[in-house]
């Protein structure tokens, strides 16, 4: 009885070490599994939802002035916050300045915010003779680019982007550049110089 009483207080076997090294080593890749693909879930739920935002924003100014909002820069507002929005930018088409914007209501988003992946929406309204970045002509687009030209900065996984090509959401031909479609053809000319 002794002898069993002095084996026990000399603590841990090797063999016990390792297979609670085992246990605790299985139980963290788990956590860092579930705490990944939440995330990614999260950055996803967070992305419909504002593509959700944008397209209803979109389609109240439609109806409040008769045409979708223009092409703008990345990150630029296109009217959906403020009347003007692309004007405060300085950076559009001037074909817009022609765009009778008397039935804004607006304000019809609260803000024009960056991607879950810290890249910036940008707002694309290509005639259909007109194509860019694999994108049909054709339509009105809010699309994710990469922040620097030819590189990934500001964008989804490739994964991501698989998921939306997979479900039809994602309109470019293109990699590393997501495209979703907001609504038919514009009704305007295109810009001289934008042609196909």
């Amino acid at each position: 009885m002794n002898r069993f009483h002095r084996r026990n207080a000399r603590g841990f076997t090797f063999v016990e070490l390792l297979v609670v090294l085992a246990i605790v080593s299985v139980l963290m890749a788990i956590a860092t599994m579930t705490t990944k693909y939440l995330r990614y879930r999260a950055m996803l739920a967070v992305f419909y939802s504002d593509i959700r935002l944008i397209k209803q924003a979109a389609i109240r100014f439609e109806a409040d002035v008769g045409c979708f909002p223009p092409d703008v820069w990345r990150g630029v507002d296109p009217g959906l916050v403020n009347k003007y929005g692309w004007k405060v930018a300085g950076q559009y088409s001037t074909t817009w300045d022609q765009v009778d914007l008397k039935g804004w209501k607006g304000p019809y988003l609260r803000a024009w915010k960056r991607s879950p992946y810290g890249g910036l929406y940008d707002w694309d309204n290509y005639p259909s003779n007109y194509t860019a970045w694999g994108i049909p002509g054709g339509g009105v687009y809010v699309t994710l680019k990469p922040l620097s030209w030819g590189g990934g900065d500001g964008m989804p996984t490739m994964e991501f982007e698989q998921i939306l090509e997979d479900q039809g959401v994602d309109r470019s031909k293109e990699k590393r550049v997501i495209a979703v479609w907001m609504g038919r053809e514009p009704t305007w000319d295109s810009v001289p110089g934008q042609s196909g």
